[in-house]
């Protein structure tokens, strides 16, 4: 509990609101975390707490009380008025007695619960035993009196009552204008607290005591180090890398380079890119709805904005992810038998890493939406008609109809199939080897025509695959709005 109420003053917010900070603690632990919490009542801020039969002396600890019983207020005022209230009643309590296991006997009986309500008028009266004199009527001031007054948001309020008249000041910590009553060391304190508080509002961003940039700062390296924490996650995603490398490699090992397997290259291409998509896609829809509870309890006690957080979850994935894509792609390039270039190889590079980024953008998307349940039913079924658009009309590309062919621009892994075979064999690209007498796609000129896709660019094809992932990523940051809205 101490830990939560520490995790709570991070943002310093001027209002508590604590529900049973005492439940499951030791005598001596609970003491001092009442202890804690009216020492930061005393530095200007408000602390609100349920708590069920506090022994006397945690009782007289706080400074005010609101006692519920069916629904209903039976006590609302300050702790040392509420003895004297029951007393005037006609319900003392005993001597040596607790009064909060009393009032709470009390409540047994519905007609006292009918009674107490009443005299309370539901909650409507505030019992106080801190008066000042009013001009017109002189007090004993060692005399203690009960005020019944009316809430309201004025500073002091004056009301009738019996032909009695009392005044109920607010305190206000404003400033601190009497520090005689204090002690050096707690005026000491307050006054620093309150010249915090002040340079907090007057620094304040938007609603939050730092900048963008600073929220940004922390959050990286916050999730890096939580990424770099999670060992096990790791080695997970570096053997699954590694393993899919090789069998992909050994299914078409060193087919890259022979002009009779043209339909064996587009399976290739088509089964890179879907590597990327359902490996990227899957593990947010998987993990991140968790991750988004906690978030948006961080986001609504003001931590942080919503804009660096997505900014600093969006880089800190990148390396490693980047890592794991250069190392995949490393042994299939070599394996499958690409010719070495550069260029080529950068390129190669350069496209899986995009897909990659685009899928995850869009596992993001039904993760900050959905929960773990849906999102494993509605992330295959989104996927579905991106993988059936990038397969379509491979053998029958010229007669496919151009509202068909833009359709099919809107699907990022066809996109990527197209870019990986124009990565593959363009660059001017010398002839495939040919073991027939005759193989009518030895030269790659022929299979990009084949496929009427030698009028695009890898450049163009990438720009698109980029829009689509400011699409999909545009929508997880409006998902999260959304949801840390409701």
């Amino acid at each position: 509990m101490t830990l939560s109420i520490a995790l709570e003053l991070v943002n310093n917010p001027p209002i508590f609101f604590l529900d049973e900070p005492t439940s499951g603690l030791d005598t001596v632990t609970t003491v001092q975390c009442v202890k804690l919490l009216k020492q930061l009542a005393r530095q200007g801020r408000t602390v609100v707490c349920t708590i069920h039969q506090p022994a006397a002396s945690l009782l007289e600890m706080f400074d005010q009380v609101y006692v519920i019983a069916d629904g209903r207020c039976i006590f609302q005022g300050d702790t040392a008025a509420m003895v004297p209230f029951l007393q005037s009643i006609g319900m003392p309590c005993p001597r040596h007695h607790n009064p909060a296991d009393f009032i709470i006997e009390l409540t047994e009986n519905q007609d006292t619960i009918n009674l107490l309500c009443q005299e309370m008028l539901n909650g409507k009266l505030y019992k106080s035993a801190k008066l000042e004199n009013t001009p017109n009527e002189p007090m004993n001031s060692m005399e203690l009196k009960i005020c019944y007054q009316i809430e309201d948001d004025a500073p002091e309020t004056e009301i009738m009552l019996s032909n009695e008249k009392c005044t109920y000041k607010v305190p206000e910590y404003n400033e601190i204008s009497d520090s005689s009553s204090l002690s050096s060391q707690e005026s000491q304190t307050i006054n620093s607290s309150m010249a915090w508080m002040k340079v907090y509002k007057s620094s304040e961003c938007c609603g939050y005591p730092t900048t963008y940039c600073e929220q940004f700062r922390i959050l990286l390296c916050r999730m890096l180090l939580q990424i770099s924490r999670n060992r096990q996650g790791l080695y997970i995603q570096l053997v699954h890398h590694i393993m899919c490398g090789i069998l992909i490699g050994l299914c078409f090992f060193n087919m890259a380079n022979d002009g009779t397997q043209m339909f064996n290259h587009l399976k290739m291409c088509v089964g890179l890119v879907i590597f990327f998509a359902y490996t990227q896609i899957m593990v947010p829809v998987l993990i991140y709805p968790q991750e988004v509870k906690l978030v948006k309890k961080e986001h609504f006690n003001r931590w942080y904005s919503l804009t660096p957080y997505y900014a600093a979850l969006t880089v800190s994935k990148i390396p490693v992810q980047v890592f794991l894509n250069i190392l995949f792609c490393t042994i299939v390039y070599f394996m499958v038998g690409v010719p070495f270039q550069l260029d080529r190889f950068t390129v190669f590079c350069l496209i899986a890493n995009i897909v990659s980024l685009v899928s995850e953008g869009f596992g993001l998307a039904i993760g900050s939406v959905f929960n773990v349940r849906n999102g494993c039913a509605i992330g295959p079924t989104a996927i579905a008609p991106f993988l059936g658009l990038a397969i379509y009309g491979f053998d029958f590309a010229h007669r496919i109809p151009l509202m068909m062919k833009i359709l099919m621009k809107t699907s990022f892994i066809r996109c990527g199939v197209v870019a990986m075979v124009l990565t593959i064999f363009g660059f001017d690209r010398k002839p495939l080897e040919c073991q027939d007498v005759y193989c009518h796609f030895a030269k790659p000129d022929v299979l990009l025509n084949y496929l009427d896709i030698e009028n695009t660019s890898v450049w163009f094809e990438i720009f698109i695959m980029l829009s689509i992932m400011f699409v999909f990523r545009s929508l997880c940051y409006i998902g999260l709005r959304w949801r840390f809205a409701t």
